[in-house]
This record gives C-alpha cells, sequence and structure tokens, in this order.
C-alpha cells in the first residue's frame, strides 16, 4: 500500500513539475497578430486561436493583434514594427499578410493561417519541409467544385464573371484554377479585377449584364469587401458563388467552407511548438480538413432558382 502510494505521489510530482515547466515556456511570450482584415472567418480563427492557448495554459501569452484594413501601406507598417522586435512569434492571416511579414524579417519565425497557396505564394521552400521562418495553416478553396455547383444550379450558364485581386498571390493562383475549369467546361469567363477592397461594388457593377453568375475566388482582399458586390448582385438578380461562409452568409448561394475555428486551434498548436523552441523550417504546412460546402437556400428562392436535394442534403449549413 506505501508503495502504490508513494508511486502515486511520485507521478502526481512529475505531473506537476511538467505543467510548471509548461507554463514558464509560454509564460509572458508575445504573439503579434497580423490579421489583415475585417471578416468573420477571421474572427473565428483568432476565438480558435485563443481557445487552443487556453487548452495548454497560454492564457498566459499576451496577443497583439493589429488589422491594417487591407490597406497597403498600414500594412507595411505593421509588418516593419513586428519585425522590429517585441515579437516571438508572428501570425500573419491571410497571403499578403503573411508575403509583407516574409519580406520585413527573415529571422522572427512565423505561423500564416489561411492561406491557399503557400508554395505559389513563395512563402515556403516546400510544403513538407518549409526551409526558412515560416510554416502554417492552409487552406486550398474548392473553386473548381464551386464552378460545377453553378452549373448544376444554373444549367443554361454560359458565361461567369469573376472578381478578386489581381496581381495577389492568394487570388491569382486561385482565379487561375478556376479560370481554367471554367474553360474545361466549355464556358467563357470574364475578369473584374479589383486592387483594394472598396472596387468590389464597381467590379460587380461592371459585370452586370454580360454574365449569368459571379465566381469569387476569395483572396483576403476580396473578402473583406465581399459586401459591396453581394449587394450589388442582389440588386441585379445575378447569382453569386464562392468566397467561404463569409460569403454564403452574406447572400451567395455556395461556397466551400472550412470550420475556421478549427483551423485557429490547429494554428495555435503550430505557434505553442514554436514558442516551445521547434523550427518552422522543419514543421509541414497542415491542411484541415474541408467541413462541406455551405449554401444559401433563401437566396436561391429569390432568384428562382432551386439548388438539388442532393447538396441541399450534404451542406454543412443551408441559410
Amino acid at each position: 500500500m506505501k508503495l502504490a502510494l508513494t508511486a502515486s505521489i511520485g507521478v502526481a510530482l512529475l505531473s506537476a513539475n511538467a505543467a510548471q515547466a509548461e507554463d514558464a515556456a509560454l509564460s509572458g511570450k508575445t504573439v503579434c497578430v497580423n490579421r489583415f482584415a475585417s471578416a468573420a472567418v477571421i474572427d473565428d480563427i483568432l476565438r480558435g486561436m485563443s481557445a487552443g492557448f487556453t487548452k495548454v495554459g497560454g492564457e498566459k501569452i499576451n496577443q497583439n493583434i493589429q488589422n491594417p484594413e487591407a490597406d497597403a501601406a498600414t500594412q507595411q507598417t505593421i509588418a516593419q514594427q513586428f519585425a522590429g522586435g517585441g515579437c516571438d512569434v508572428i501570425v500573419a492571416i491571410g497571403t499578403a499578410a503573411a508575403q509583407s511579414i516574409q519580406q520585413a524579417t527573415k529571422t522572427v519565425p512565423v505561423v500564416f493561417v489561411a492561406v491557399s497557396t503557400p508554395l505559389e505564394a513563395g512563402l515556403v521552400a516546400s510544403l513538407d519541409n518549409p526551409g526558412g521562418n515560416m510554416t502554417g495553416v492552409s487552406d486550398p478553396l474548392p473553386v473548381e467544385a464551386e464552378v460545377d455547383g453553378m452549373v448544376r444550379i444554373l444549367p443554361s450558364i454560359e458565361t461567369i464573371g469573376l472578381i478578386y485581386k489581381v496581381g495577389d498571390p492568394g487570388g491569382d493562383p486561385l482565379a487561375a484554377k478556376e479560370k481554367a475549369h471554367i474553360e474545361a467546361k466549355g464556358l467563357k469567363y470574364v475578369v473584374a479585377g479589383i486592387a483594394n477592397a472598396g472596387e468590389t461594388t464597381q467590379a460587380a457593377q461592371s459585370l452586370v449584364g454580360r454574365v449569368q453568375a459571379i465566381g469569387l475566388p476569395c483572396d483576403t482582399t476580396t473578402l473583406s469587401g465581399v459586401a459591396g458586390a453581394l449587394k450589388v448582385a442582389k440588386d441585379a438578380k445575378l447569382p453569386v458563388f464562392g468566397c467561404t461562409s463569409d460569403g454564403v452568409k452574406g447572400g451567395a448561394l455556395l461556397a466551400g467552407s472550412y470550420s475556421y475555428e478549427n483551423v485557429g486551434i490547429i494554428a495555435s498548436d503550430l505557434i505553442v511548438k514554436v514558442l516551445k523552441g521547434a523550427d518552422p523550417a522543419t514543421m509541414p504546412v497542415v491542411f484541415p480538413k474541408i467541413a462541406g460546402f455551405e449554401v444559401n437556400k433563401t437566396a436561391a428562392g429569390e432568384l428562382g432558382l432551386t439548388i438539388p436535394a442532393d447538396m441541399l442534403s450534404s451542406a454543412v449549413h443551408v441559410y
């Protein structure tokens, strides 16, 4: 009995010591977060990150969260500030933020989040062995499947308008995939490119009367200005597809979506590992499982369109 009691006490002491060591590894550390823009999915990511920190005693981690609202000049200032000191890890949400941080520092560890095309954007040398000071969580969006969804809901469609930030390291690769799939299906597309979030309204207006639907490959800049495009499309009775759950909540008919709180939790795991000494250069990029498609049955009904029953039954969320 005494031996068993002694062993139990020993295990408890070891567990307590391990917990104290973990607290010491995280206490007082600063995670600098560059969220780039205002969007509900980014709020979800941050919520998931905080939940992940709390699970490992990381409530002692200091978070310095900055939002340039997709403004390039402000983004550059934030990147320089973060690179200048005071950050144990930098978190960059979205491709544009990650590239800006990459230009500012090659030494401070960086965890990117919600970057659909990290390899194409030049953030990592490879997905399994990033090689530099960056690793992270990638959320490639299923733009080809979204086009397939357009065709099922609009069998007579001929031309699709595409709104995205031209020259964007996230928008360009996703748009290229969508364009190729549109052409493979024998359809046409019209590009209405934007340079900043404020141009989404004008871009949508330029497509009215020229296309039968709008596709949103969904870079971070377009996401932050998606409400403008959706309003124009609604007034013109033009169906919209894509741009994650934010797009569908706002009136898009269908979009592939992740659980972005879960994306944030996964990111928190990478961040904690880096805070404890792991090297981003050897940490593979993580690809969460996509949750599925969200659909907006109400918006479809307002346009006189019907979403197929199997798409509704398999949707992760129906509005």
